[in-house]
């Protein structure tokens, strides 16, 4: 490789344009970090290099570079420039493919078009020497043994605290049977602790309660007239009872 080509590299890596006279200029793009679709790679921030023929003015920049990096002065310098760049168009109109080093490779169509195909060297220097990095997909991810084999469905029914329709109307219909029968007892047991009295159609009364049952007889007076008499049982209603003699001296 030519130390031209090395000196034309160099500059790349500090300026975004750097001109061969009477050949064309390279223009550096800049490209931020993207990831690459085909290759699933996370690639760093790049400067591309591309070929303009229509630059070929002078503009001292790579002729400064040379006299400074040969120690000569600056007029041999561009002397030692220009039949560099004659060398590259002969070999061009030969047919020949020349290789800029890390830059890319010349060559021309079948019209005699420079053709440039930029490498993929990244010229970016605050990113140099990163490459890029995979992305683990994540289909790579992996599956502990316990979780292989044991899939289990979850049914929402099967959930606590869930009650659909029909389990809620035959619960509503349980506890309604069950407290039409809780009330049915209560009320017997309610019936059977009172007392109930009757009085029958022929003008005979009864009294019934939980110890003693006394039916009034009706009896017949002088004038006629039925009259019933009342009983009160007992018909006592003191008891001889001295406590004195239950004292003991």
């Amino acid at each position: 490789m030519h130390k031209f080509i090395e000196y034309i590299s160099d500059l790349l890596f500090l300026h975004d344009c750097v001109i061969i006279p009477d050949f064309g200029g390279f223009i550096c793009n800049y490209k931020s970090a993207y990831i690459d679709e085909n290759t699933g790679l996370i690639c760093p921030p790049s400067k591309d290099i591309l070929f303009n023929r229509n630059l070929t003015h002078n503009d001292g920049l790579l002729v400064s570079w040379i006299a400074c990096k040969e120690n000569i002065s600056y007029e041999k310098a561009t002397t030692q420039l220009t039949l560099f760049c004659e060398d590259l168009k002969i070999r061009l109109n030969q047919k020949q493919r020349i290789a800029f080093g890390d830059i890319g490779v010349f060559f021309t169509d079948r019209r005699f078009n420079i053709i440039f195909e930029a490498s993929k060297n990244n010229f970016f220097a605050e990113t140099y020497g990163m490459e890029p990095v995979a992305i683990p997909a994540a289909t790579d991810r992996k599956i502990k043994p316990a979780q292989i084999g044991h899939s289990r469905t979850i049914n929402v029914s099967d959930m606590p605290g869930y009650l659909n329709a029909e389990s809620s109307g035959n619960l509503l219909h349980r506890l309604l049977k069950y407290a039409l029968a809780v009330t049915a007892i209560a009320g017997v047991v309610m019936v059977t602790q009172l007392d109930i009295f009757y009085t029958s159609g022929n003008g005979s009364s009864m009294k019934v309660n939980s110890t003693t049952v006394q039916p009034s007889l009706p009896t017949t007076s002088q004038s006629g007239k039925i009259t019933c008499n009342s009983v009160i049982s007992p018909s006592y209603d003191y008891v001889d009872y001295d406590p004195l003699n239950d004292l003991s001296w």
